[in-house]
């Protein structure tokens, strides 16, 4: 009842409402109106979240509060997550109360931040996310408690001891809540599977799977489904497809690659070019409503990690049958692209064919071809690739289209599960042939099957919003604190303006942290049925188009074409509400393996962190906060926090204006951005933290 009222008096803020029609507007039954009043009047004078004028009510707008799930970073504070357009609402680590990463809550909103930013308390969980936790239990005094990350560390989960369930200090485990506590008595737990010991990195990969819910294996039927596909399919099939077998086309990929699911080809015209696209055409193998389709729509994307993959399909689809491999017959779908000698397009031209790769190239093979270290009988192609590449590229950034190079940890794992190497991720001209000739294929069949007969028709879209003012406002302040001096075109708001201001900050000390804060105050892309445009590429129409065997969405849009191709009549309302729905699928799917894959990653750091106790790196400051700064370590990209009581030079404080701390006496500051070095103090693996201090 408390929150009826609360829904209905935020939902208008503007009116006010007499109790009559409350009761009406509520459906308050006769007998349920006294504790009504009671809960009304409680609102009033104890809580004063509505406010009594007169003989009317209405919500206070000094202490007004809003619906959200709540997102806890690793660092323990959190943001209320609303709606798309709405501004994420920061919360501080003592104002998540009783709440965890993950539930719907309602929280009191407090305005007014020195960055503008909202700030707010959580008053009310409305909902669990779950009520099953995996994490490493923990040893103390008489008591086992149950680590789990992202967690605020006030809140605590003590296990309650069992004869029947046999785990020991330091284990991963899935426990059941028993009792949530409150925001100062702990979360009681029942401990009901064993997973491993947390101190094992062998295990790594299996406390991801298990804590995101993933499940390597596919179900019986769906294993059986894959295996009834046979090279027959293809041969079947060719006739009735474009013979493309006599075009030389290649795939280029990664060294560990298992799956090609495009390749390229490129021929001279009379005025211009030809570019193949040429993508696996899963469409033919995973048929509407078989039992293939409903488990990849379940999945809806394929995750990858050092140790293993989560395929979307089964391998012997994903690594043979729709795999383009070299010498072997394959179905595709093409698109076919015409340029003249300025680089513009012609013709476009999408259907189904058959092709047969007659090369696989890894990445640092190109690079060794452009670079003139080895020599190929398709170094000309290789060459005319590059210089179309080179000149989308350009194109592209003329438009406003934003280029990120923000590298990405590479582990070399040993078999012990401890990574013995952890270098940057390069960015190739090679990564970039292949980048420009799938961003063009994307933008084309986004443009040409989104509109039908000059109409709008459904259609599945790449989406990529406008940052949110607050983000764009803390983007300036940085800019502002690094003595970024900013002109009249480097306006962050638009395409253009944020490519300009990355452009100028190439050569900048500060480049990598600017990158990553501009990347941070971008929403995130998304698939949606609305054309929507895409702020961070500055395409009006973009779409998903190219990896139908590890991403659900390419695998609709080589459908929906087909039936396009073949006139097939479909009815609008029903494909649109499907449509909806595996995209809202696919939406929550991605940032499901978006975490999961950031958590690895995380994980992997600190194993590596763990043997290098007492070592000193070269970092740079990428957090400031009231209890100290997160560095990030130079080549291994991996994070931890120098905490503010570990600073024995002088007393320092947060200026969180400045971005710094600075010292009492002294004032010496430690800003964001500053290279410094520091040495590693320890590490703490099941709370996913590691502690460094300053090297003197």
């Amino acid at each position: 009842m408390k929150k009826a009222i609360i829904k209905l008096l935020e939902a208008n803020p503007g009116y006010q409402f007499t109790q009559r029609e409350l009761l009406k507007r509520l459906k308050i039954q006769t007998a349920k109106r006294k504790k009504f009043r009671y809960i009304l009047n409680s609102l009033v004078e104890k809580e004063k979240r509505v406010r009594l004028k007169g003989n009317t009510y209405s919500i206070s707008q000094k202490n007004r509060s809003i619906q959200g799930r709540l997102s806890i970073t690793q660092k323990g504070f959190g943001f209320l997550i609303t709606e798309p357009d709405q501004p994420d609402i920061f919360i501080g680590r003592r104002n998540i109360r009783d709440a965890i990463d993950g539930d719907s809550v309602l929280v009191r909103v407090r305005n007014g931040s020195k960055r503008d930013r909202p700030r707010g308390v959580v008053i009310d969980v409305l909902e669990r996310k779950t009520d099953r936790f995996i994490g490493t239990v923990v040893h103390k005094g008489k008591s086992d408690w149950l680590t789990i990350t992202p967690f605020t560390p006030e809140r605590k989960i003590l296990i309650q001891k069992a004869k029947s369930t046999d785990y020991r200090d330091g284990q991963v485990v899935v426990a059941d809540v028993l009792n949530w506590g409150t925001s100062v008595n702990p979360i009681l737990v029942k401990v009901v599977k064993v997973i491993g010991d947390g101190a094992d990195a062998g295990n790594d990969f299996q406390i991801i799977l298990e804590k995101h819910g993933y499940t390597v294996d596919f179900p019986q039927n769906v294993e059986q489904s894959a295996r009834n596909c046979s090279v027959d399919y293809i041969k079947k099939e060719t006739p009735h497809r474009r013979d493309l077998r006599s075009v030389q086309s290649f795939t280029i990929d990664p060294e560990t690659a298992q799956d090609f699911d495009d390749a390229l080809s490129i021929e001279v015209t009379g005025n211009g070019i030809k570019l193949g696209v040429h993508i696996a055409d899963v469409s033919h193998f995973i048929t509407r409503g078989s039992p293939l389709d409903l488990e990849a729509f379940k999945r809806s994307n394929s995750v990858y990690f050092s140790e293993g993959v989560v395929h979307m399909i089964p391998e012997t689809l994903s690594g043979d049958l729709c795999s383009l491999k070299p010498d072997e017959d394959r179905l595709a779908m093409t698109a076919l692209i015409d340029l003249d000698r300025d680089w513009n397009v012609t013709r476009f031209d999408v259907f189904p064919s058959v092709i047969r790769s007659c090369c696989r190239f890894t990445y640092k093979m190109v690079q060794e071809i452009l670079d003139e270290k080895k020599t190929h009988s398709l170094k000309d192609k290789i060459k005319l690739l590059e210089k179309l590449s080179k000149n989308l590229f350009k194109k592209r950034t003329e438009m406003g289209s934003i280029d990120f190079d923000i590298p990405e940890p590479i582990f070399s794992i040993g078999k012990e599960g401890i990574p013995h190497e952890i270098r940057p991720s390069e960015r190739l001209q090679s990564h970039r042939i292949v980048e420009e000739c799938m961003l063009l294929a994307n933008r084309l069949v986004a443009e040409r099957y989104g509109i039908i007969n000059g109409k709008p028709a459904p259609f599945v879209y790449r989406t990529h919003k406008k940052p949110k003012s607050e983000d764009i406002t803390s983007f300036l302040l940085l800019l502002k604190r690094i003595g970024f001096s900013l002109q009249k075109k480097h306006d962050p708001h638009t395409s253009r303006g944020m490519r300009d201001i990355l452009e100028d900050v190439e050569d900048s000390a500060y480049k990598g942290l600017i990158e990553s804060v501009a990347l941070r105050a971008m929403s995130k892309a998304n698939y949606s049925v609305e054309r929507r445009g895409h702020f961070g590429l500055a395409f009006q129409h973009y779409t998903h188009f190219t990896s139908p065997i590890r991403r659900y969405p390419d695998l609709l849009v080589h459908r929906r074409i087909k039936d396009i191709l073949e006139k097939k009549t479909v009815k609008t309302q029903h494909l649109m509400e499907f449509l909806h729905s595996a995209l809202d699928q696919a939406n929550q799917m991605e940032l499901r393996a978006l975490n999961a894959e950031r958590e690895y990653i995380k994980i992997k750091q600190f194993r590596w962190l763990n043997e290098r106790i007492g070592d000193s790196f070269n970092g740079i400051i990428s957090g400031v906060t009231h209890f100290g700064i997160f560095v990030e370590l130079e080549e291994s990209l991996a994070e931890g926090l120098v905490h503010i009581d570990s600073f024995e030079d002088d007393d320092y404080s947060f200026d969180e204006d400045h971005y710094c701390l600075r010292g009492r006496k002294s004032k010496k500051e430690y800003r964001l951005g500053d290279e410094i070095v520091v040495r590693v103090l320890d590490v703490i693996i099941e709370r996913q933290r590691a502690n460094f201090t300053i090297e003197s």
